[in-house]
């Protein structure tokens, strides 16, 4: 984190920032000051890359508005959500909220810098059945194949910009509107994407399925992207494979 740190000061002098203790943050240095929030992400962290991209696509309509940047620093200000309450931590219906957000954010972008799935699950397709040989075969063969066919079956026509990393922690309680998104991670290509990251992270995966497809996704789809992305993004390269995202990935897997 020191790079960033050097970077966050740089950034602090040329926009007129006091900066605050950080937010706890793996990847990002995340610094409130004042009504605004900075954030440097760290360049191998290439998922990350196009975030400001994506919530300026957005306009601030149902996620944080980007008021600066910097991109050959990977860092940019976004407005600061108050009281910042996360949607995981507030005593409310959290498929309400999501129903109410995701028909705002979704849209299909042309001439966008992003990513697309239909590469990312060639990717997936291929490093993710040698990342179970390495790991020790931690799962059933079975979850595997299947995720593996997920992969394969993806829509490469698709055009969708989605958020891989939505979830009742990225979801805030704030003042301009009620509750906004913030940290995405974002892809183009099938809508189902977009309820990754709430399967990966949910006590119930069939109900956050069964949310969903009242607005309209794909029930098939929505549980295939489930427990696959859980299983492309359960390899670390340091611990290898998480246990609770191959836990989730069979909790989704198994959900009917």
């Amino acid at each position: 984190m020191t790079d960033l740190w050097q970077t966050a000061r740089e950034c602090a002098e040329q926009w007129g920032l006091t900066l605050e203790p950080p937010l706890e943050d793996r990847y990002s240095l995340v610094i409130p000051a004042g009504d605004v929030v900075l954030k440097v992400n760290a360049d191998w962290h290439f998922e990350a890359e196009h975030e400001p991209d994506a919530l300026e696509l957005w306009g601030g309509r149902g996620a944080v508005r980007v008021l600066a940047r910097d991109a050959a620093r990977r860092a940019f200000l976004i407005e600061r959500c108050r009281p910042g309450t996360r949607l995981w931590d507030a005593d409310v219906d959290g498929t309400a909220v999501v129903a109410g957000l995701l028909p705002r954010l979704s849209l299909e972008p042309e001439g966008h810098p992003f990513r697309s799935l239909a590469d990312e699950a060639d990717r997936w397709a291929y490093e993710v059945p040698k990342l179970y040989e390495a790991g020790g075969r931690p799962f059933e063969r079975r979850l595997l194949d299947a995720a593996v066919d997920v992969f394969r079956s993806v829509d490469r026509t698709a055009g969708f910009l989605v958020n891989q990393d939505l979830h009742g922690g990225n979801i805030l309680r704030a003042e301009r509107e009620p509750w906004l998104v913030i940290d995405p991670k974002p892809l183009v290509g099938e809508p189902e994407l977009d309820g990754v990251g709430l399967l990966r992270n949910a006590n119930d995966p069939c109900r956050w399925i069964n949310a969903l497809a009242e607005l309209g996704y794909d029930r098939d789809r929505l549980r295939g992207w489930g427990f696959a992305h859980a299983l492309a993004w359960g390899w670390d390269e340091e611990d290898g494979w998480n246990p609770t995202s191959v836990t989730a990935a069979e909790a989704i897997y198994n959900s009917r």
